[in-house]
């Protein structure tokens, strides 16, 4: 493929991409919040305990291997007819195991109903068994269009069942079944579009994807310490507080990473794909890599530090206070979420690049800081506590991932630490601006008419000093969405500007 070709492509992709989650959001953003009026800090405590099971349990059942063919330079049909076929075995032993583990996992939360949860819950394993190898056939050959359609209808299938299912009072499982059905129906359509199921092929054994498999090890490696790292959180609070503890620091969380992990999943499955093909040229991939992070920062530390300078207002207004506690999870981890956001990003340049290895030692790192921080300030504060830890935690893995990305790379630390300047600097005038406004308004409006005016007037502050610093950045950020949003060989030139 042409550089000219791939970056048309690239481009496209983006496009799709971008556009899908920003419908996906339109529509998920309103059912989540609505759902959450209706449903309790118990049903989200309950949901939160059974994903981090079966999310690990499903990082087994799916062992690096699809990464691995969206990499690899050439791809036999023998090689994805036996990973596909070792992924449906892995799946259905893991679901098996599941089944039968379910009643001492919900007896190690002190939650008996977990037990049902989890046994239901887990059956989104049978849809990544059918699914994700045509999943990484879209990826590879870069159909980014057909990948956003399945995303949207996904979505728009779940959030129905599961507002629907909310109103009639079912609790938990409105957000079971409803995650269920997102699963199926993306999955669904995303055979389709690789015109049917890869049917499995054990004929030649597993020799057809042994070259893949010491790529394999390192990405699923990484997973599962990616997962520790950012799980353990849950982990530690459901054997310390209560379910509603931890359906409201789970809520918080969650919403406090939601801009962060749309913009990385939708960033992901261009960026990937695309660095990949550019590793052969250094220079390219560097300077590549640099924007999409510089971008990337300026994007998480205007909206995850937005909502954290809101945060009271904004549960009050739109949660309700029966999810006051969730207020100091939500700003803490929207605090830490654009370096978490950054770090992510960096997970996926290692791996494009073909060194999975840095992010390994990355994630191990992680997994023994972020257990001592949360399990420490859970002891002294709870689940407010355990939110704070974080935002010391991430910036010390961060830096030590930048070196560590840098080196296999080849990039300058100087030059990555410096994309970051000037959103953070946006942001800390951001953060004083709102509470400046709090602090002077706050007896004088109603706590609507504040958040309002919060949110303007930090969108303001934010604007002003990244203008004030250096205007350059936000040219930057315009000039790839008009790229984004025009086709053509005008277009080709903006992903890899330098």
């Amino acid at each position: 493929m042409s550089d000219e070709h791939l970056k048309l492509r690239a481009l496209s992709g983006v496009r799709w991409t971008v556009s899908a989650r920003a419908l996906v959001q339109l529509i998920t953003w309103p059912v989540t919040i609505l759902v959450m009026r209706l449903l309790h800090p118990h049903d989200y405590g309950l949901v939160a305990m059974s994903a981090i099971v079966i999310n690990f349990v499903a990082l087994f059942g799916e062992p690096g291997l699809a990464a691995g063919l969206v990499q690899t330079q050439v791809l036999r049909e023998d090689t994805t007819r036996a990973a596909g076929g070792l992924i449906v075995l892995l799946n259905l032993v893991l679901l098996a195991a599941l089944m039968l583990a379910a009643p001492w996992i919900a007896s190690w939360f002190h939650e008996p109903q977990l037990t049902l949860v989890i046994r239901v819950a887990s059956l989104s394993l049978l849809s990544t068994a059918i699914a994700t190898i045509p999943q990484a056939l879209l990826q590879r050959n870069l159909r980014f269009r057909e990948l956003a359609l399945a995303l949207i209808a996904g979505n728009l299938a779940g959030s129905l069942v599961t507002v629907t299912l909310a109103f009639l009072d079912f609790g938990v499982w409105a957000l079971i079944i409803g995650s269920l059905v997102i699963s199926f129906v993306t999955s669904a359509v995303m055979i389709c579009y690789e015109h049917g199921v890869i049917w499995p092929d054990f004929s030649q054994g597993l020799t057809p994807v042994r070259h893949l498999v010491h790529f394999s090890a390192h990405v699923v490696g990484s997973r599962i310490l990616w997962y520790w790292s950012f799980s353990l959180d849950t982990i530690i609070l459901g054997r310390m507080v209560t379910s509603s503890a931890v359906g409201s620091y789970s809520v918080g969380s969650s919403l406090a990473a939601i801009p962060g992990d749309k913009a990385m999943d939708a960033l992901n499955r261009v960026s990937f794909p695309t660095l990949s093909r550019m590793r052969g040229d250094p220079a390219r991939f560097n300077s590549t890599a640099e924007r999409l992070l510089g971008l990337l920062a300026l994007f998480g530390f205007s909206i995850a530090w937005g909502i954290a300078a809101v945060a009271p207002e904004f549960v009050h207004v739109v949660l309700s206070d029966k999810w006051r506690l969730a207020v100091v999870p939500l700003a803490m981890v929207s605090i830490a979420a654009p370096i978490r956001m950054l770090w992510a990003f960096q997970n996926t340049v290692s791996v494009a690049v073909g060194a999975p290895a840095a992010n390994t030692k990355v994630l191990t790192l992680s997994g023994i800081l972020l257990p001592i921080g949360v399990l420490a300030g859970a002891r002294i504060d709870g689940i407010n506590g355990a939110a704070i830890s974080l935002v010391v935690v991430y910036p010390i893995v961060f830096l030590v991932s930048t070196f560590l990305t840098c080196r296999a790379t080849g990039g300058a630390i100087r030059d990555s630490l410096s994309q970051l300047v000037v959103p953070f600097a946006g942001g800390i005038a951001m953060l004083l601006a709102v509470a400046g406004a709090r602090a002077l308004l706050s007896t004088r409006l109603p706590s609507i008419a504040l958040l309002g005016t919060e949110i303007l007037i930090g969108a303001a502050a934010f604007l002003g000093a990244v203008r004030l610093i250096r205007p350059a950045v936000l040219d930057d950020a315009r000039a790839l969405v008009r790229d984004l949003l025009r086709p053509g060989a005008q277009a080709a030139a903006g992903l890899s500007k330098s």
